[in-house]
């Protein structure tokens, strides 16, 4: 019995690990990219239709928008309508949501659904 809870113990401490690195990296590439995003806060927000969390994630980065009136810019990419742009940066899954800071440099690489305080705490690390 206690072999498999140590097993499984491993099994996720590894999965995390393997996630972590991979989101990194990710990073990494990313911030190699000539973005061509304003100089302020960004949060590029790739979405598409057929998205089902995406009404979700929009209404969420609706009520950030609320909270910081302090020039934060939001720039919605339709993945159906720019492919190119999502296999530019990496995008596997809808929403993402990625935080460019004042510089242009990738700096949070969200995947799936982010709530907004999530989203306020990493804005507020851009700055």
């Amino acid at each position: 019995m206690i072999e498999r809870l140590l097993i499984t113990t491993l099994l996720i401490m590894l999965g995390t690990s393997a996630y972590a690195t991979f989101k990194r990296r990710h990073v990494r590439v990313l911030g190699d990219l000539d973005t061509a995003v304003p100089r302020t806060p960004t949060i590029l927000y790739f979405a598409s239709d057929s998205c089902a969390a995406c009404p979700s994630q929009a209404r969420y980065l609706e009520q950030l928008l609320a909270e910081r009136p302090d020039g934060l810019v939001i720039q919605k990419i339709d993945t159906e309508v720019e492919p190119e742009t999502a296999v530019k940066y990496g995008v596997f899954t809808l929403p993402t949501t990625i935080l460019i800071d004042q510089q242009g440099d990738v700096r949070e690489i969200n995947y799936g659904l982010t709530h907004t305080h999530k989203l306020n705490q990493q804005v507020a690390g851009l700055a």
